[in-house]
């Protein structure tokens, strides 16, 4: 596995400093941080560019956009209070409120009795360095910290509509699975698994299925489903149900058991946290399907080159260096949007790898046959449009794989 470097997120006060002296503040921030075995996870240096820096509009709802994923990824925060700032406040609040992340606080003597500051830091200093300092040594034993968590996207639910608009989404995911639909979903029954904001529950219906249900584990997404079917009504019904459950059918409506036609369940797999999981999923996915009834599913590749290339808007990091691919395996997933100059991250969160072996024989096990794995080519409307140069790392190394599976 990779060597783990506790990462820390700095919150600290941007008005009145230059974009100059900010860059020249942090560069030695990171200098002290790296000394210390410690890794700063930047919203600054590399995300922030001089012009956008002087002109941007930093209210509340642009902080929560930009630094979310940050914050979800550190370890730890250090929060400078030593001047006033919205940002930092904003910061803090989501660090505490969203991700329970420890605050080691810089704030004067006299302001410590402060009773928000009381209630949100767990330790006060100084100076950022002595917070640092403080950080080392108390996250100096602890073991790695997994970001892997089953709700994972509650918090980034929203934005996470931004991979909608990605070329991989739009000329490598959605043709294969539209295809798949027309031959297999039209005037029949679907249920979407890991359904999220309700994309591929809405692409289903609008191809053509009869009744579509969206499922997923997150709260959060299913209100932004739930928001987009009270705009634009298709008649679809969105359930906030665990799949990895071995209680999952005891909460799904008993009209869909058994009697299902379709299962989409786009990188359903990758998100079983374990074999045992993977095995519960293919049980619950076969009892909710008629005999004949098929299950098509996308996976990010488990023998793709990583890292990929940003400019498709999605990128695949393995959390090991291992050369062969081990089931169980982490893989953080990032989308990137482009902006001036190049790509910038806007979010992330993880799955798991599993190899084709491990996914053929739970399907088997779980009561499937007919299983057929191909690596998801790029469409003939996304070589048009980006043409073929853009398309050729993906064509030497296809990051996404498609399968497919008949109930026997």
């Amino acid at each position: 596995m990779k060597s783990h470097r506790t990462k820390v997120f700095i919150s600290q006060p941007f008005t009145g400093k230059t974009w100059e002296n900010l860059t020249k503040e942090r560069e030695g921030f990171h200098t002290f941080a790296d000394s210390l075995g410690l890794e700063i996870v930047e919203q600054f240096i590399g995300y922030q560019g001089k012009e956008d820096f002087e002109h941007k509009d930093y209210n509340p709802s642009f902080i929560l956009a930009k630094d979310k994923n940050f914050i979800k990824e550190a370890d730890v925060v250090v929060a400078d209070f030593s001047s006033p700032s919205v940002g930092t406040d904003c910061e803090v609040t989501i660090a505490k409120e969203l991700f329970d992340k420890k605050i080691y606080a810089v704030v004067p003597k006299e302001k410590r009795r402060h009773m928000w500051l009381i209630f949100y830091c767990d330790y006060f200093f100084d100076t950022i360095e002595e917070a640092l300092e403080k950080v080392k040594v108390d996250f100096e034993n602890q073991h790695p910290v997994s970001h892997m968590d089953k709700r994972q996207y509650d918090p980034i639910a929203v934005e996470f509509r931004l991979i909608e608009e990605t070329p991989a989404q739009k000329y490598v995911y959605d043709p294969l699975t539209e295809e798949f639909l027309r031959k297999h979903a039209l005037g029949k029954s679907v249920v979407v698994l890991h359904d999220g904001s309700g994309y591929r529950a809405r692409l289903s219906k609008k191809i053509g299925a009869a009744k579509v249900t969206g499922i997923d584990i997150s709260y959060r997404q299913s209100q932004v489903a739930r928001a987009e079917e009270l705009r634009a009504p298709l008649g679809i019904d969105y359930l906030v149900i665990d799949p990895y459950s071995r209680d999952f059918l005891s909460s799904v409506p008993p009209e869909l058991i058994g009697t299902t036609d379709v299962i989409l369940g786009a990188f359903l797999l990758d998100h079983a946290m374990s074999l045992d999981e993977l095995s519960i999923i293919s049980k619950n996915m076969s009892k909710l399907l008629k005999p004949g009834g098929v299950f098509f599913g996308l996976s990010d590749h488990p023998n793709a080159c990583v890292p990929t290339n940003p400019e498709y808007g999605v990128v695949i990091a393995l959390d090991s260096d291992d050369a062969t691919p081990v089931d169980g395996t982490l893989r953080r997933i990032s989308i990137f949007q482009k902006v001036p100059g190049g790509t910038m991250e806007v979010l992330h969160f993880h799955n798991f790898l599993w190899t084709e072996s491990t996914v053929t024989k739970v399907l088997t096990e779980g009561g499937f046959s007919g299983i057929a794995f191909q690596p998801a080519p790029v469409s003939s409307e996304g070589l048009e449009k980006l043409g073929e140069e853009f398309w050729e790392s993906y064509k030497q190394c296809p990051t996404t794989i498609s399968f497919s599976a008949k109930k026997q």
